[in-house]
């Protein structure tokens, strides 16, 4: 797993180390994620941030595992990631128990301090 921190460079930095180990071109990869190759070499050059449907169709070309960590150093991206896949894959009926399943945990943390 490559971690790194919010800063928008980090994202497009370990994007382009993977793309280049795996050998990789630019093209190839942006083909591979329906992206243009253009807005794939914003996002290596750290002008761009991709959405999340975005990052996750480049880690999975990649095989990868990126955790995006925010500044004060959680894994909170790489968690709404995971949980955004789990969405995509579920029924709506899955979708709908998911969700009060995670209002009912939230509510459940506020009493854990």
């Amino acid at each position: 797993m490559i971690s790194m921190g919010s800063e928008s460079t980090g994202l497009g930095i370990a994007v382009r180390s993977l793309r280049e180990t795996k050998g990789m071109s630019r093209r190839e990869l942006a083909h591979a994620a329906g992206i243009s190759e253009s807005y794939l070499k914003k996002i290596e050059n750290g002008h761009r941030n991709p959405g999340l449907e975005t990052y996750q169709k480049i880690t999975e070309v990649l095989d990868a595992d990126i955790a995006i960590r925010n500044s004060d150093g959680t894994v909170k991206g790489e968690c709404a990631a995971r949980a955004h896949k789990v969405f995509l894959e579920s029924t709506e009926k899955q979708a709908v128990f998911l969700v009060q399943v995670l209002e009912y945990m939230a509510e459940t943390m506020k009493a854990v301090k």
